[in-house]
């Protein structure tokens, strides 16, 4: 199942297959590790606020927009 990242739950882990947005948002999110076929894991993610994720062992704050951005399907 392809998802956005912002709507997955602490403790589930997927692989990026798609980055939406323009060039700006997809230049930050590839410098983040965040490309298609990297594997992303929640950590922490509160209604209000940014997702807590690990990619590539390293941990990262992004935005809610910015993860919206960011197509996963699930492991």
């Amino acid at each position: 199942m392809i998802v956005p990242l912002n709507s997955m739950r602490p403790g589930e882990r997927g692989v990026v297959v798609n980055i939406l947005g323009g060039p700006n948002a997809r230049g930050k999110l590839v410098s983040m590790g965040l490309s298609p076929g990297a594997t992303v894991q929640v950590l922490e993610s509160h209604p209000m606020g940014p997702i807590i994720i690990s990619v590539g062992g390293v941990r990262f704050a992004i935005g809610r927009g910015m993860a919206s951005k960011v197509m996963v399907r699930k492991l």
